[in-house]
């Protein structure tokens, strides 16, 4: 008797997708595709990144390391090794057709050049075929494929003075304004990304197993949605902000969290924050009706029955929650990031196999290293449910600190080992009450609490030894 056959996978990664705006069970705007993946498979509704910020995020889904263990715990202009740990390398060795399709960021975006450099070093990763393209910011400077479809097509410089008119200030209302692009719509990035993936799907293998990631670059900023989704959303339709809690300006002044809060003091308007959140949600729906095109092509494929469908991000967005935008904090917001997984029509099944979902805070990192290790089983769910069941929570870098989520408490650690905040989500899912100043006989008996500074102490020492770091990548020169 033979076992099941080797799954093929669609992962699908976003840039910048907050996790409870990609809820399909508590969804805050219509995302059909999302819906319907999630009702013929599993929803991670607390999957958590390993960092809030981009490079540190991006390094650890490939390498499947911890940021810590690579010495990158925040954005720098870093290049990483050809001989890095791959998680698609692993795949690739074991018989998968691999091929990539926009954003890695898994170089230095800071010095101009142009992405075809990177083909060797995506090669030593384990990609057979690749398409790499920068994220819109990066895209002032750097060339790739979508800036010589630009240049062909005459819009490059008129893209370029439109992204240096909206980042050029720094940070300044211009860059958070919400204006759609100056694009055609073919030209625009994540509409760009989607007819390249459906190249790749047309092109992929029949006789042998396949992995396809296709790399978004939305719903990151700028705030441009093209029409026809641009102004879809009205703010009033849409959940508000949460207020800044009080407790911020009572961390220390070194604290990572209470460092960004101050850079954003008095620099977005209500009106701002309304906009932008309507405009991600426009955002959003563009996407969601980019990964049905993708899924339309897969029907069309002989293999479709052994496909399996990933689809998460690499961190979130803050959207105005505390009065600050983008990412780079332990808020929800920020670290909180989708996660559904379809698996192949003929995998194998258990009573809880498609529509099922998990509350447990989980680590998006060990979700795509299992996920991808389960398709030479045929890409099941329960062993996806079996892995979860195990996890202790999930744990999130930035910086020197370290953040731990176990059940609904989370707590932050500086970079002694020290607590810094905690916070219930279950009781408090805006984040406004800090346990540990605010509920201090709480917070010094309650075994769930003493529990989780246990767990903490642990990870803060483990990632503390030598032993731990894998290698110090140096910045970019």
């Amino acid at each position: 008797m033979t076992g099941p056959s080797p799954a093929n996978l669609l992962l699908v990664t976003f840039d910048q997708w907050r996790g409870d705006w990609g809820d399909p069970y508590a969804p805050v705007v219509a995302l059909p595709t999302l819906q319907s993946l999630a009702a013929k498979g599993w929803t991670a509704r607390r999957c958590y990144t390993n960092s809030p910020q981009c490079v540190p995020a991006r390094l650890s889904w490939i390498t499947g390391l911890a940021p810590s263990q690579m010495g990158v715990t925040r954005n720098l202009p870093v290049d990483i090794p050809a001989d890095a740990p791959s998680i698609v390398r692993e795949l690739q060795r074991a018989g998968w057709h691999t091929s990539l399709v926009g954003k890695t960021h898994w170089t230095s975006h800071d010095t101009p050049c142009h992405l075809e450099q990177n083909k060797p070093l995506l090669q030593a990763l384990g990609f057979d075929a690749s398409v790499e393209i920068a994220g819109p910011r990066a895209l002032q400077r750097l060339e790739c494929a979508i800036t010589e479809d630009w240049a062909q097509a005459g819009v490059l410089d008129r893209q370029r003075a439109d992204l240096k008119a909206r980042y050029g200030a720094g940070r300044s209302p211009a860059a958070w304004e919400v204006r759609p692009t100056v694009l055609p719509n073919p030209l625009y990035p994540d509409l760009w990304i989607a007819d390249r993936a459906l190249d790749q799907v047309a092109a992929l293998p029949t006789d042998r197993p396949w992995l396809l990631w296709v790399s978004f670059v939305g719903p990151h900023e700028p705030f441009d949605t093209p029409p026809p989704w641009h102004g879809t959303n009205k703010p009033e339709s849409l959940p508000i902000a949460h207020p800044a809690p009080g407790w911020l300006e009572d961390l220390p002044g070194n604290c990572e969290l209470r460092q960004t809060q101050a850079n954003w003091a008095g620099q977005l308007t209500n009106a701002a924050i309304a906009a932008c959140r309507a405009d991600y949600a426009d955002h959003l729906q563009l996407l969601d009706a980019q990964l049905a095109r993708l899924l339309e092509a897969l029907d069309q494929r002989p293999d479709q029955a052994r496909t399996a469908v990933a689809v998460t991000a690499d961190h979130g967005e803050l959207l105005g929650d505390g009065g600050l935008l983008y990412k780079g904090t332990f808020l929800e917001g920020a670290i909180h990031v989708p996660w559904i997984y379809r698996p192949p029509q003929g995998a194998p099944t258990s009573h809880t196999a498609a529509g099922s979902s998990s509350l447990d805070p989980l680590s998006l990192t060990g979700l795509l290293q299992q996920t991808l290790a389960n398709l030479a089983g045929g890409g099941p769910i329960h062993q996806l449910q079996r892995w979860a069941g195990q996890q202790p929570g999930a744990v999130t870098e930035f910086g020197a600190e370290l953040l731990l989520q176990q059940g609904p408490r989370k707590l932050a650690l500086d970079a002694g080992g020290e607590p810094l905040w905690a916070v219930h989500l279950g009781r408090d899912p805006g984040e406004q009450v800090n346990v540990i100043t605010a509920q201090p006989r709480r917070w010094r008996w309650s075994p769930a609490w003493r529990r989780l500074r246990r767990w903490g102490r642990q990870e803060w020492q483990r990632r503390s030894e030598p032993e731990w770091v894998w290698r110090q990548l140096e910045p970019h020169a």
